[in-house]
């Protein structure tokens, strides 16, 4: 396939979906070097910025990466995680994968509602649980949790280690999340989270928190929830409010 200079559609994005193309047919690998900039340009008769142009789409789509004075490289495909909507963590990951281990880091305990909390939730005992999520071993999530200990008593009584939380609620409290407010934003990781989801101290990580709510019981839950972007690609699914799931499994 030869770019064609008479598109309306800038000579960058026809390269784009070359590449693309060549990656996903397996021509191009994963983890190969692809051609330099140079032989790029020379290919397709094309000045180098904008080679450089296309491969930059391409690194911001996560389908390359730059590796100083080693070249351009394919990722490997990222796969899409629908955390986001009240489907829920567990069961957006297992429906991703059924090799899912969601471990629980201790045993949940009451603690005071730090100040970052909703005001609900502040300066009351909640239950702090901390789970890391894995699929085929590798780490994904790392979720720290609030829960109203007046709303989820008896909490530290249930085994949460491979736990859906959206049937222990169900099943023990009679309740279901109705709504979900959340916010995100990139963070810097320290050193102990790092090392949980195995990644370099200081790396960018996508941080969620959100606050469920169960009909009355407003803001019952608190998650932050710390998210690998490197491997897995997560999404949002929205919809008109018809056509909106009557049985919502939520986020956490």
């Amino acid at each position: 396939m030869s770019l064609n200079i008479n598109s309306p559609i800038p000579l960058y994005r026809q390269l784009a979906v070359l590449l693309r193309e060549n990656i996903d047919s397996g021509y191009i690998g994963v983890r190969e070097k692809i051609p330099s900039e140079n032989e790029l340009a020379r290919q397709h008769g094309i000045g180098r910025p904008t080679v450089r142009q296309a491969t930059d789409l391409l690194v911001r789509e996560g389908v390359l990466q730059r590796r100083r004075g080693a070249g351009t490289f394919v990722l490997p495909t990222t796969r899409r995680v629908d955390l986001f909507s009240l489907a829920g963590t567990s069961a957006a990951l297992r429906e991703l994968s059924q090799s899912v281990h969601i471990e629980l880091l201790s045993p949940q305990k009451q603690v005071v509602g730090p100040a970052n909390l909703p005001p609900n939730l502040t300066n009351q005992p909640v239950f702090e649980v901390r789970r890391l999520s894995r699929i085929d071993n590798e780490p994904v999530l790392l979720e720290v949790l609030y829960l109203d200990a007046e709303i989820f008593t008896g909490l530290e009584r249930i085994n949460l280690n491979d736990a859906s939380l959206s049937k222990i609620a169900r099943e023990h409290y009679f309740l279901e999340a109705t709504s979900a407010d959340q916010s995100f934003e990139l963070v810097t990781t320290d050193q102990e989270t790092s090392a949980l989801l195995e990644l370099n101290s200081g790396d960018q990580i996508l941080k969620v928190c959100r606050s469920l709510h169960f009909g009355q019981y407003t803001n019952a839950i608190y998650a932050e929830i710390y998210c690998r972007t490197d491997r897995y690609r997560f999404s949002q699914t929205i919809t008109t409010p018809d056509l909106q799931s009557k049985e919502p499994d939520y986020a956490t």
